[in-house]
């Protein structure tokens, strides 16, 4: 069966390159005028050369104390399409027992941007998840592999009329993902149930603010990825980014019972510089089947090629 992932996932990887006379694309999430953030939980719609380490949670849920530092490398090798790497470190405290410490799953990922429209601010992309069974079953690992396509998208709100009270909300974004995973039954064991996802992120940009409603940002350049120039605390308060991201899934709690959803509502806030994202937000579980107690997350996100720009090579430019 991991054969059989391997090779759809080398398949995805052909089918990027049978593509490679697609247009050029912008680094780090850039479509036309807008810049989208790196979300903490939802899949970015951009193909990237970025670095997240870590992204840590902190969260209570109905079955023990969870700890996590995830980290994931995603590198373009054409405009694109992207190949990317991705595991965790966890440790879990199930209720009333000590903590078991271990790695999650490896898991694999291509992505293809499908169609941009930089007038509107909107792309949409293709991806597939390959996670292999090699993390503890104890910390919360799945013991089968799972395959996952996605589809990504994102989009500004800059096309919305500039005059007006309409204006204000031209900062807006969305960037959501609708995935579902298939685990590949094991021999020995039942088919295990299929889990869809739908992720979505609510952005307002200070950085589209300042430049292109209040035209009070004389430093921002879409040309080298800089967003503001200067390192002063107004400076940086023109980087940020507030957010709320919704996270959710349907999982089945039993055999022959239906899904449920669980899932966060995670507000938060995201600061972008010239080499790298900072963000972090609050975790409300959206209902009881999620939990009672808050929990927080947090993402350091590293622009590759600025910080080594020997990287910013690809198979075709």
């Amino acid at each position: 069966m991991l054969c059989r992932c391997v090779s759809a996932f080398l398949g995805a990887c052909l089918l990027g390159g049978l593509l490679w006379l697609a247009p050029s694309a912008p680094a780090h999430g850039i479509v036309g005028k807008r810049l989208f953030i790196e979300p903490l939980v939802t899949e970015d719609a951009n193909p990237k050369n970025e670095l997240d380490f870590p992204v840590w949670e902190v969260i209570q849920t109905p079955d023990g104390h969870t700890i996590a530092f995830n980290y994931s490398v995603e590198k373009k090798l054409m405009p694109r399409f992207s190949v990317s790497f991705d595991n965790s470190i966890v440790s879990f405290t199930p209720n009333g027992q000590s903590s078991i410490v271990g790695f999650g799953n490896i898991g694999f990922g291509a992505k293809y941007a499908v169609y941009r429209n930089a007038a509107h601010e909107f792309i949409l992309s293709s991806a597939l998840h390959v996670e292999a069974p090699t993390g503890n079953p104890r910390v919360g690992a799945d013991s089968s592999t799972t395959l996952t396509p996605e589809l990504l998208y994102a989009k500004g709100f800059g096309d919305l009329p500039s005059g007006g009270i309409l204006k204000w909300l031209t900062p807006l974004a969305l960037q959501g993902d609708f995935t579902l995973d298939f685990p590949i039954k094991d021999g020995s064991k039942s088919a295990p149930s299929k889990v869809p996802h739908a992720d979505m992120v609510v952005e307002y940009s200070l950085p589209y603010l300042n430049a292109f409603v209040r035209h009070a940002d004389a430093g921002y350049s879409l040309e080298d990825g800089n967003i503001r120039e200067g390192r002063s605390l107004r400076a940086i308060a023109g980087n940020l980014f507030p957010f709320t991201e919704f996270n959710f899934s349907w999982v089945q709690s039993r055999p022959g019972t239906g899904l449920r959803p669980q899932g966060f509502i995670r507000p938060g806030m995201a600061y972008i510089g010239h080499y790298f994202e900072v963000g972090a937000a609050a975790e409300f579980p959206s209902n009881q089947f999620t939990g009672r107690s808050v929990g927080a997350i947090g993402i350091f996100d590293l622009f590759i090629d600025d910080v080594f720009p020997k990287l910013d090579w690809m198979i075709r430019k």
